[in-house]
């Protein structure tokens, strides 16, 4: 089958890191083949996926249910394994099992770990076997009740705010962690431009360590919450447009590696209540391309954007890139950036529905996906 469409572009097949799946568990969210078809819409040949299932992927168990029950998917599932028991921050996991059944990094996914001593423990473990440990900074007890990005727009809808402290001090303390236990970190979803600095300057003392943001924190900032829109309360929080044009900068420049979709589904009876007691989150694997394409603008730099989606998370994961030549197994994304979606309900994969583009446009379109000898072309 041939495809012939002038400005198409054709790279190795993207890769989604710490999307949430509902499956074992939960699956009235999002099951591993929902998910899969959701991926495939939104150009992403691997998702690794977080543990917060039910229950938690914390032993070789679950992990070997993810991967047994994803095989003849179209996606690649990759299982992130839980670094405490339930994800519950206390109780060290089965780190070691959980790495030889497949599990490709170690996170407490939504839940940030806390305690300092429980994250050290972790890093040293993975040190062992070469492993890698995700955290997102959040310091939870900072502003527990906080809802959106603190500042002007909090203040005038009277909404509890997070402030940037919340990452920032997390984000100091894991790098001093990393520093003394010489293992390797990724800093999952930033959205502080305080903590940019913070990661260059780790950088350029050598340790190792790489950060992602959320594709929607490079689309939107905090004004598109003015009218109390459920579906763009998220952590982590949009906050300022000088916040947000730094997390740009910062890609481009290379000092964030990775771009996430930052999936979420969340079930609708947890959206339509009131602001304050609405859940996080958005569902954003199939629109998450099209959020870059619109950060990025006209000048949009396809390379940057390709790197931050198939190629920094596949060296943080030490995993091979796909090479696209003949006669090799096929993992690739098709896509063209020149051109428009519009998101539809009908078309949408995702068994929720809680994403605020649904019936809007967004530059790029995907075109398709190939991989484990199969294809899915849209």
């Amino acid at each position: 089958e041939t495809i012939k469409m002038e400005g198409t572009c054709v790279s190795p097949g993207w890769l989604d890191l710490g999307a949430y799946v509902g499956e074992p568990g939960l699956e009235h969210e999002e099951t591993l083949a929902s998910l899969s078809r959701a991926a495939s819409r939104g150009g992403f040949t691997s998702v690794a996926v977080l543990p917060n299932t039910l229950p938690a992927l914390h032993s070789k168990s679950e992990i070997s249910f993810i991967l047994k029950n994803s095989a003849e998917l179209l996606t690649n599932i990759l299982p992130l394994g839980a670094i405490t028991h339930d994800c519950a921050g206390a109780e060290m996991a089965e780190i070691l099992d959980m790495h030889y059944a497949g599990a490709v990094a170690f996170t407490d996914g939504k839940k940030s770990v806390q305690n300092a001593g429980v994250l050290l423990r972790a890093l040293e473990y993975v040190k062992v076997v070469d492993g890698l440990v995700i955290n997102h900074p959040h310091q939870s007890g900072v502003s527990p009740e906080g809802q959106i990005h603190e500042g002007p727009v909090s203040v005038s809808l009277g909404v509890p705010g997070l402030p940037d402290m919340t990452e920032v001090m997390m984000l100091k303390r894991d790098i001093d962690l990393l520093r003394y236990s010489g293992s390797r970190l990724h800093v999952l979803n930033i959205s502080s431009k305080e903590c940019i600095p913070l990661i260059a300057q780790a950088k350029e003392e050598g340790l190792q360590i790489t950060c992602s943001v959320p594709a929607l924190n490079l689309e939107a900032n905090v004004e598109r919450i003015a009218d109390f829109d459920v579906n763009y309360k998220v952590l982590p929080p949009l906050r300022s447009e000088e916040n947000r044009q730094a997390l740009i900068t910062a890609v481009k420049d290379g000092i964030i590696d990775i771009i996430t979709t930052n999936h979420r589904p969340v079930d609708i009876e947890l959206k339509k209540v009131e602001f304050p007691y609405a859940s996080f989150g958005i569902s954003s694997l199939e629109t998450a391309f099209g959020c870059i394409a619109k950060a990025f603008g006209r000048n949009r730099n396809i390379t940057k954007i390709v790197e931050s989606l198939a190629i920094n998370n596949r060296k943080m994961l030490k995993m091979e890139i796909p090479s696209i030549e003949r006669g090799n197994h096929a993992e690739m994304t098709i896509f063209h950036p020149g051109l428009n979606t519009t998101y539809a309900l009908h078309d949408f994969a995702s068994l929720c529905k809680n994403n605020p583009f649904l019936g809007q446009e967004l530059p790029g379109k995907i075109l398709g996906v190939v991989n484990k000898d199969m294809k899915q072309l849209f």
